[in-house]
């Protein structure tokens, strides 16, 4: 086995796209690739995706589940950079970066289940993975995508074989692997705003058995608002800086065993999220008006220079061995070691005051050990392993909380090194699973897959506020065996141009935790239930119309057991959060996505989801919350169109142009569906326009993000007497992108 021919992509397989004049640039937001072909034909036929969300290579349109499929180049074309980006090319997801202002954070909602909350003791609903390795936490988690050969956004509940906190669906980011091949590229990007975007990949092969490839970048963009009173502002409203740098080495040592360990490091140093207060109770002793905000919203009268910026840092390793035991049985572990940590907060009042302000810093560190077994014979393939997860981490957070403000409705100014009380919650959780998946041929159209999983969850927790007579300490375990099945049918007897049809079921669960912010008193430092899924889901995917259209439907009802929502308020004390299980929700839904491909030059990739989700049932005792509502951040209808045409020159080279159009419907920023918490319809349209030299090595395109500066909320809190509106840093932006390889020229 020579690792410059086969190497990692045994595991983490490309798509099957081989250079042609379409690929280079295609969307590939339904999961397929264009046709290697370069002559224009009227059956233009689109190639398979092989995908590995079920922990084996295999055909997208072969896998029982609702899967879109984000490859290198449509990323790149795009100018996809960052995680939160991805929700604007698959139906049915939201992501949003709530968390204390903080842009590295990424909550993500998939068929309206998430949780946006950042504190150690809570976990999200939707799990992220970085080549298997599971991320844990949301803060840190809006990873730049560089050097990645595709993202796999998962539907449905995976706790098969995902696993852990997989309740909504998962995402998986599967980055290149080395090849040796000597190649190397750069990328830059300027535009308004202060843009200023740049990185770089180099993959060289050191022996014949071993490859490195190293990449790194820096991302930046000057902010959207000022601190108006203050001198000299750590940083501006919405202001970007990342940084981040990525090494792996790819190792063959014997025939049958490879080796690849990975190192990934990333620090954010960047502005607060824009944000806005709307008042609309100014006599509940706050004294607060909106005649105290400033005229633009996206600046602040803020006196607390530390609350203008925000910092994070993701360090991580990972070392992944794959054995070809036999011809039928091979072995795969995966060890890693993540850290994180952020500082940031919210000037909730924004006025030139210091009265509800909640400055805070958190830490985590993370270990996980996966091994796995994977087999075939004859008709059938299996996986079977063991999957083990720990964390150790804390928030502390010393707040301001005025709530008596002034009797003259003008709130008095505070010096901003004052604080009222601290926080601190700490967490130790540790989950430990056995998991096996069968995957069984019944005949050459029919297929049966059924697989289990056991998870044993344990968490101790304190929770510490500075009137607690005492640190309130919590320990809880909770076990759960899961499970899914699935039987899909291919129409017709060509596996390369037919469509295939499947029914599923699948059991997710994702372990209790603990209030993030328990201000009502110990009494409310206690564990709220495990959450559980039932989803039921029907589709039909493949390639239809002389495999010029690839189509993929799904259908799916999921009902939901001690769904775990969250419910803000301000009290006396201060900002307290219930996390509490509503009892049980129901969801129905339906999801479309396709590429048509009418010739070489000419494509159309589409994405729709609609979902109907509400709270079918309400425990006594649950707080605010009401049968009827909806959770949070789960509009009924979103939408993605992207046209695109490509002119082949007589040079050679080829210019390309494309409009991407995102339509999100109607949500709420909470579950309590209540007109603050309201966020409005949106609509969004880009333009890219790209000329590739004729011998592929290089590009340049211009682009046009937001071209109607949208200014749109990502969550909405409303806390007597305002709402806090958390706005996307998304502005309208025009610039231009330049790529070079070096080695070889761009996969088209």
């Amino acid at each position: 086995m020579n690792v410059r021919s086969r190497g990692w992509s045994r595991w983490l397989s490309n798509i099957a796209c081989t250079p042609a004049a379409w690929c280079a640039a295609t969307i590939v937001a339904c999961g397929v690739a264009p046709s290697p072909t370069t002559t224009a034909t009227a059956a233009q036929a689109i190639e398979e995706v092989v995908v590995t969300a079920r922990k084996r290579e295999e055909s997208l349109a072969d896998v029982p589940a609702a899967i879109t499929v984000l490859a290198e180049q449509s990323i790149r074309w795009h100018g996809i950079t960052e995680l939160n980006q991805v929700e604007k090319f698959a139906p049915n997801i939201v992501q949003t970066n709530f968390g204390q202002g903080n842009t590295g954070h990424a909550a993500v909602f998939m068929r309206g289940i998430g949780l946006q909350d950042h504190i150690i003791t809570t976990d999200p609903a939707v799990g992220i993975y970085l080549d298997g390795v599971y991320l844990g936490r949301n803060m840190g988690a809006n990873m730049d995508l560089m050097n990645i050969e595709r993202v796999e956004v998962v539907r449905g509940p995976q706790g098969t074989l995902s696993g852990r906190n997989t309740l909504g669906g998962a995402l998986n980011i599967v980055t290149r692997a080395p090849t040796g091949d000597g190649s190397g590229r750069i990328d830059l990007k300027a535009g308004s705003l202060g843009r200023l975007n740049g990185n770089f990949i180099a993959d060289v092969g050191i022996t014949s058995t071993l490859s490195i490839a190293v990449s790194g970048g820096v991302k930046s963009r000057g902010g959207v608002g000022k601190a108006i009173g203050i001198a000299n502002p750590e940083a501006e409203i919405g202001q970007i800086f990342q940084a981040f740098g990525r090494a792996v080495a790819l190792w063959q040592p014997l025939e049958a065993v490879e080796l690849l360990f990975t190192t990934d490091v990333s620090r954010s140093d960047q502005g607060v999220s824009p944000h806005v207060v709307e008042v609309f109770n100014p006599n509940n002793g706050f004294g607060l008006r909106q005649a105290d905000q400033p005229a633009n919203p996206d600046d602040t009268y803020s006196l607390n220079n530390e609350l203008m910026s925000t910092a994070d840092e993701t360090r991580g390793y990972s070392l992944t061995l794959d054995w070809d035991a036999t011809a039928q049985l091979s072995v795969r572990a995966i060890l890693s070691q993540r850290s994180m940590w952020f500082e940031g907060g919210l000037d909730n009042e924004k006025a030139a005051a210091t009265l509800i302000e909640f400055p805070e810093r958190g830490e985590a560190e993370q270990t996980s050990v996966e091994i796995q077994l994977k087999g075939a014979h004859q008709r059938s393939d299996w996986v079977a392993g063991y999957y083990a997860f720990d964390e150790d981490g804390f928030n502390r957070s010393p707040f301001v909380f005025r709530p008596a403000g002034v009797s003259d409705g003008r709130p008095a100014v505070i010096p901003a090194s004052d604080f009222d009380g601290l926080l601190y919650l700490e967490q130790l959780a540790a989950s430990r699973a056995f998991f096996a998946h069968v995957h069984l041929d019944l005949s050459e159209r029919l297929a049966l897959a059924i697989g289990g999983r056991h998870t044993r969850d344990e968490k101790d927790a304190v929770g510490s506020l500075h009137y607690f007579p005492a640190p309130a300490r919590r320990s809880d375990a909770w076990s759960e065996t899961t499970g899914d099945i699935s039987l899909a049918y291919r129409l017709g007897a060509d596996p390369a141009a037919s469509l295939s049809a499947y029914i599923s079921y699948a059991r997710g669960y994702q372990a209790g935790g603990y209030p993030p912010r328990p201000f009502g008193g110990p009494a409310t430092f206690v564990a709220f239930n495990p959450a559980f899924a039932d989803s039921f889901e029907v589709g039909a995917k493949g390639y239809s119309l002389s495999r010029n259209v690839t189509l993929n439907v799904a259908l799916f009802r999921v009902e939901y057991t001690d769904l775990a929502v969250q419910q803000n308020e301000l009290i006396g004390d201060g900002f307290l959060t219930l996390t509490q299980n509503a009892a049980e929700s129901q969801a129905i839904g339906a999801e479309v996505e396709g590429l048509w491909q009418p010739n070489e030059a000419a494509g159309l990739a589409f994405a729709f989801g609609y979902i109907d989700i509400e709270i079918a049932k309400v425990d006594a005792g649950v707080q605010g919350i009401g049968v009827g509502d909806s959770p949070a951040l789960t509009p009924n209808f979103t939408a993605s169109l992207s046209p695109r045409y490509r002119w082949q020159l007589a040079s050679g080279g080829a210019v390309t142009a494309q409009l991407d159009y995102y339509h999100r419907g109607r949500m709420f920023g909470q579950p309590v569906n209540s007109a603050l918490n309201e966020i409005s319809a949106l609509d969004l349209v880009s333009v890219h326009a790209g000329y590739e030299s004729p011998g592929g090595d290089w590009q340049v395109t211009l682009y046009g993000y937001n071209l109607t500066d949208e200014v749109y909320p990502l969550a909405k809190l409303d806390l007597d007497p305002t709402v806090l509106v958390i706005n996307s840093n998304d502005r309208r932006e025009f610039g231009v992108r330049f790529g070079k390889r070096f080695g070889r020229p761009f996969d088209r």
